[in-house]
């Protein structure tokens, strides 16, 4: 080695091995695809043909995960939180559950006809299903429990949703009306007959699609039809705000996050960009008055109005330069979706074509076409939810049933349990710190805490209480001894109403004897004022002697 200085430390040096280089190294490249796979987007594409769900990446196109016995149709695709996905299969009964970790369904649960649209609440606790029929179906996504079943629709159910705080459930379908239902009532066992809260019928054709904006029961939304209408509805009044007319039937509707562009999806493979902003706002007020006005000598005027009102995208003179397409697709488009930051537009068509635009020059960005041999029943843009280290392609069910605690099986038919002995939750076993502290001597103390917690609310919440009883007694008292001197006083007033009709009474007899008394000596002096009147016998008889008078003296004349 050579010579060595005193006070001076060997520096041994370590030889490394090539493997553990290189798998220290594939261990840090598997970190870091997880964190980037992570905060990543993906594209959820369904193909009913294909009978498979395919997740790619957003940016860079690439396939990540496949998930088999997919045959959902149009809307029967919905997340469950972060962790799970529902999909109705197309012309069965059945409802398949998977976990974003197993390729193969964890649950597959019949149900009572064949499924249609699906929808997740926004906390994953409860899906609703629209059917054939037209009935809805609830479920309790932690027990599987059928809350509830009615009847929505008289036709098919084409669309189904939450809005975002949940407050509503709406259902559109091929009867062309759009029914809001108070998802309160719907959790509400006492509420026999459910009503809906508003209800939209100015479609004239089947709806397609419905999408919800951003406000909860307080926002806007927007419904396509067949009839060539995409409406812009207000949840708070139940009014059609605006009616935009297109060239061709449409499919699939969507909103950026500023809720100031709108993208409808046609039957003609185009894509229609609107922009909310320049829509005419005289519009709305002919609208809304129309709405109000529904009486038959104003049926033309409205109708006028209509026609002035609606936006058209069917003359391109009309439009000019405010007409923005995205032109891509050779058949019709069947569901579009936005990316987070509203820069990418992904369609879907029946020709079995995935675009990715860009949103500023409408220009497609890249096209995925190869995987997928049908066509597109719907696709969804989603954070990735499928860890790559994770991931096990061909599990078997009973690790797939392990590592779904909180979900259960779907119920059939309404077991109508309004006493429920236990419920599933799935517990975090592992802190931040990457520990494990949740055991069972944890769960009873927690328990005893939140007990004890509990019973120090509840007697906190004891005292308040009877301290306002209190203060509401001493105010019912002295608003009772109000009572008793406003009482006394409307007595005292009613006695002195009675006295004052006495009096004026009296008052009223006097005065007409007063009266009568000066009309007496008035007539006596009259009758003596008057002469004196001949008997009318005495005043005839006299004419009568000096008639036979002069009658003798003419008989004495004539004789002489």
């Amino acid at each position: 080695m050579g010579f060595v200085p005193k006070n001076k430390r060997v520096v041994k040096i370590k030889h490394v091995k090539l493997s553990d280089a290189t798998t220290d190294e594939q261990q840090h490249k598997k970190n870091t695809t997880s964190l980037s796979n992570i905060t990543s987007e993906v594209i959820a594409i369904t193909s009913k043909e294909d009978s498979s769900l395919f997740i790619y990446d957003l940016r860079n196109g690439n396939l990540i995960a496949t998930f088999n016995n997919t045959n959902n149709d149009t809307n029967g695709f919905c997340t469950i939180g972060s962790e799970y996905f529902a999909t109705s299969q197309a012309n069965k009964a059945m409802i398949n559950i998977y976990n974003w970790k197993k390729d193969q369904p964890i649950y597959k649960t019949p149900i009572q006809e064949k499924s249609g649209p699906i929808c997740c609440s926004s906390d994953g606790n409860y899906l609703v299903m629209g059917s054939a029929s037209g009935m809805v179906y609830l479920w309790e996504v932690s027990t599987g429990t059928l809350l509830r079943m009615w009847e929505a629709h008289y036709n098919k159910i084409s669309c189904i949703t939450f809005t975002k705080d949940d407050f509503y459930i709406i259902t559109a379908g091929d009867d062309g009306i759009i029914n809001c239902w108070s998802f309160e009532q719907c959790l509400d066992r006492d509420v026999s007959l459910l009503r809906a809260r508003n209800s939209f019928s100015d479609h004239s054709l089947g709806i397609t699609s419905i999408v919800c904006s951003f406000g909860g029961c307080n926002s806007r939304l927007f419904s396509v039809s067949l009839d060539r209408t995409c409406k812009i509805w207000d949840l708070v009044t139940g009014r059609c705000i605006n009616s935009i007319i297109f060239p061709t039937y449409l499919t699939s509707v969507c909103l950026d996050s500023t809720e100031t562009t709108c993208y409808v999806g046609g039957g003609d493979g185009i894509i229609y960009q609107t922009d909310l902003i320049q829509l005419n706002p005289q519009s709305i007020q002919l609208l809304n008055i129309n709405n109000n006005n529904n009486n038959n000598n104003n049926q033309n005027k409205n109708n006028k109005n209509n026609s002035l009102a609606a936006q058209s995208f069917t003359n391109e003179n009309e439009v000019g330069n405010k007409r923005k397409t995205f032109n891509g697709h050779t058949k019709a488009i069947t569901s579009i979706s936005l990316s987070m930051d509203g820069s990418l537009l992904i369609s879907g068509s029946i020709d079995g074509n995935c675009n990715i635009w860009d949103t500023f020059s409408r220009q497609i960005v890249r096209s995925i076409a190869n995987t997928i041999k049908g066509s597109i029943s719907s696709l969804s843009v989603l954070m990735n939810p499928i860890d790559s280290l994770n991931f096990n392609v061909n599990g078997t069910a009973e690790n797939n049933k392990k590592a779904s605690d909180p979900i259960a099986p779907f119920e059939k038919y309404s077991s109508n349990n309004i006493e429920r002995t236990s419920v599933p939750i799935k517990l975090k076993q592992i802190d931040d710190n990457g520990n494990i502290k949740i055991t069972v001597s944890n769960l009873q103390s927690r328990i005893e805490n939140t007990i004890v917690s509990n019973e120090q609310i509840t007697n906190h919440t004891n005292l308040e209480n009877n301290n306002k009883i209190i203060e509401l007694n001493k105010t019912i008292q002295e608003y009772e001894k109000e009572i008793l001197q406003f009482k006394k006083q409307i007595q005292n007033l009613q006695d002195n109403n009675n006295t004052l009709k006495l009096t004026n009474d009296q008052l009223s007899k006097q005065f007409v004897l007063y009266k009568q008394q000066q009309q007496q000596p008035q007539q006596s002096q009259q009758q003596k004022s008057k002469p004196a009147k001949k008997p009318a016998k005495e005043i005839e008889e006299k004419p009568v002697v000096a008639t036979q008078e002069t009658v003798s003296n003419k008989k004495q004349k004539t004789k002489k």
